[in-house]
């Protein structure tokens, strides 16, 4: 179910880092953290563990688009990073937004719908106007 190249990064993890590591492979193969967890137990030791049946597993739907809790620009400054790619993308932020999960604010451009990836928490989450 993994790939050897996980096998090898999940290998030179341990504790905490090990199982946020473990998460996002689970989350990117669609599949539960103990079954992510079971495979690379079984991949490290050499032995072979069974596919999970298709059929009892749901395929996750993408999230819906939703709505951006609108933030006044006003109140925000964006001047911690000097550099000329960061003075580019702060001319393109056009409103602010509030992270759905972990409520930090973030500036986007005008661009709907748009895919956003919070910095802070690393959630997902699709905008619609």
């Amino acid at each position: 179910m993994l790939a050897p190249e996980d096998v090898a990064r999940l290998s030179s993890l341990d504790g905490y880092d090990r199982m946020l590591a473990m998460d996002e492979m689970a989350r990117r193969l669609g599949r539960s953290l103990a079954d992510v967890e079971q495979a690379f137990l079984a991949q490290a030791s050499g032995t072979t563990v069974p596919a999970p049946e298709a059929a009892n597993m749901p395929v996750p739907a993408p999230p819906p688009a939703r709505a951006a809790e609108r933030l006044d620009l006003a109140g925000f400054q964006y001047t911690y990073d000097p550099s000329r790619e960061a003075k580019e993308r702060r001319s393109q932020v056009a409103q602010a937004i509030r992270c759905p999960t972990c409520s930090a604010a973030l500036g986007i451009p005008d661009v709907r719908p748009i895919r956003v990836t919070c910095p802070a928490c690393g959630a997902v989450a699709t905008f619609a106007a």
